[in-house]
């Protein structure tokens, strides 16, 4: 009798001694697993602040951008006084000598090819344009006797249509729209292609740049590298401004969806900020 009571007993220590150990192993698991929830939403909230500041930095850029465009002096002629960000408004003068052999047709007095590289994301793949790398620049052109030359310049008009009339016959299948108002030629599929801004003679335009000394230099834009410096060319002022303006709004957008996973955070360190405050009050 007593000696079942007794292998009863070691029985039951035996077990209270294994729960023991698997309630302090579960102890021992659970920091683990907090400190890596922490670790990763920690990394979220980075990362929400880091595309936060880039889009702000965006929206900074752009408005000072504009705020350059709408300050341009409006000049007819650059004389060997004239220094500073000038505007000037005309039609587009020179020979059309710009192309792109054996892809383009036609010829143009300015020519800009722009390089797209193919990229996926959730959302799909398309071919991204790549800002990094300097375009081609053919020909150049006068303005109201103002000559216009740059190794790269910022488009505000749309871009070169590429159809039967402006693209070869034997690059047609290479066309490709992608569902956007920017057609591309394509050139090695899925991995490169390319955009076109051109001007034509007597095409109606606004140029934007730095006048010293009497000629029209490119300018170093908010955002950009300083190796990066480019004239403006647009068909008006309105529609520079009103470009900039829809690339604000589109960030603001975007910046909106950011904050909306951010405000939990923010409103939860200004809690512990108050709390702090009322602790050290009734110190």
């Amino acid at each position: 009798m007593s000696r079942h009571s007794k292998s009863q007993s070691k029985h039951s220590s035996a077990k209270r001694h294994h729960e023991v150990r698997k309630g302090k192993f579960k102890r021992k698991g659970k920091p683990d697993g907090s400190r890596a929830t922490r670790f990763w939403l920690g990394l979220l909230k980075f990362l929400g602040f880091f595309i936060l500041a880039g889009l702000l930095l965006l929206y900074w850029d752009s408005a000072r951008l504009a705020s350059l465009i709408s300050h341009a002096a409006p000049v007819q002629q650059l004389t060997a006084d004239t220094n500073g960000i000038v505007r000037v408004e005309g039609n587009a003068e020179g020979e059309a000598v710009a192309a792109d052999e054996g892809k383009l047709m036609q010829r143009y007095l300015l020519l800009q090819k722009e390089k797209f590289n193919w990229h996926c994301s959730k959302s799909g793949c398309n071919y991204m344009w790549n800002e990094d790398v300097a375009p081609q620049v053919w020909g150049s052109l006068t303005i109201q006797g103002v000559k216009v030359e740059s190794e790269r310049f910022k488009f505000y008009s749309d871009w070169l249509p590429l159809d039967s009339e402006t693209v070869n016959p034997d690059q047609l299948s290479f066309i490709h729209e992608g569902n956007t108002s920017r057609p591309l030629l394509v050139e090695s599929p899925k991995e490169t292609a390319y955009g076109y801004h051109a001007l034509s003679p007597g095409q109606r335009i606004t140029v934007i740049g730095r006048a010293v000394n009497g000629h029209l230099e490119p300018i170093h834009l908010p955002g950009e590298g300083e190796d990066q410096r480019m004239i403006l060319i647009g068909s008006s002022v309105e529609e520079m401004l009103s470009s900039e303006k829809e690339t604000q709004i589109g960030v603001l957008i975007a910046a909106g969806f950011v904050m909306l996973f951010l405000v939990p955070v923010i409103v939860g360190w200004i809690r512990k900020l108050f709390r702090k405050l009322l602790t050290l009050q009734s110190l």
